[in-house]
């Protein structure tokens, strides 16, 4: 590419954003951040694109290919340790595909914490004031898993919660940035759509959604009512 393609403010501050954001060569803003700098762009009086916090549930429907389901969501979930906001936050799978699910999953070094080991991680996860503990961000699951006080086999690569609720007493529904994840598991359909709206509105409404499925007919009824402006298939 040619040089100056790619550019950074050597000292990062809101005052120099601004500054950066109001140049007359800047033509549209792309946002990722807090609120406040989100608001900064969309204050800019320039073409801008920027959205909240992600809490993206994966769907892994009974028609999709198990295996290659979790390896995407491996693959995704681990990049840059669960850092990114668009990475998926919960796995949501109807009761009928739970265990498959599951010994799919452990083959490829998944983790399903037992109830004391997911409580000890919940406390870790969040501060007291309901905001992320800056400590576990980007943290590999052997370290978190360390950090919580218990052991995981050398090969965990995800660290996964049973989960049944959102909302804010309900860490493991929230965006977490860090390879661990929620595991809802619902009677049917329409109850893994409305568990997936649940977890939306909660948090992340507006952002990410992920279905895997081959059956076209599910693949509609989902984009016609989750509340996503980026939907996965």
């Amino acid at each position: 590419a040619p040089r100056g393609c790619v550019s950074c403010l050597s000292i990062a501050s809101m005052a120099g954003c601004q500054e950066l954001m109001g140049a007359k060569e800047v033509k549209l803003i792309l946002a990722t951040g807090g609120p406040g700098m989100v608001k900064a762009a969309y204050s800019s009086g320039k073409p801008a694109i920027g959205v909240g916090a992600g809490n993206g549930p994966a769907y892994i429907h009974r028609s999709a290919d198990v295996e290659k389901a979790l390896s995407c969501i491996l693959r995704s979930k681990t990049f840059d340790n669960g850092t990114v906001c668009a990475s998926e936050q919960s796995i949501i799978v109807e009761k009928s595909m739970e265990q498959q699910v599951r010994n799919e999953a452990q083959k490829q070094g998944f983790y399903f914490m037992n109830t004391q080991e997911a409580g000890s991680l919940a406390k870790l996860l969040f501060r007291p004031d309901g905001s992320l503990n800056p400590q576990i961000v980007g943290r590999k699951a052997e370290l978190l898993a360390q950090m919580a006080g218990f052991e995981v086999p050398r090969d965990t690569k995800i660290l996964v919660a049973r989960e049944q609720e959102a909302g804010p007493t309900r860490p493991y529904s929230m965006e977490k940035l860090c390879p661990v994840l929620a595991f809802f598991v619902m009677e049917d359909e329409d109850a893994v759509l409305s568990k997936a709206i649940e977890v939306l509105t909660h948090e992340g409404s507006g952002h990410t959604f992920v279905i895997h499925a081959q059956d076209s007919q599910v693949v509609r009824k989902f984009a016609l009512q989750i509340p996503v402006s980026r939907f996965l298939v």
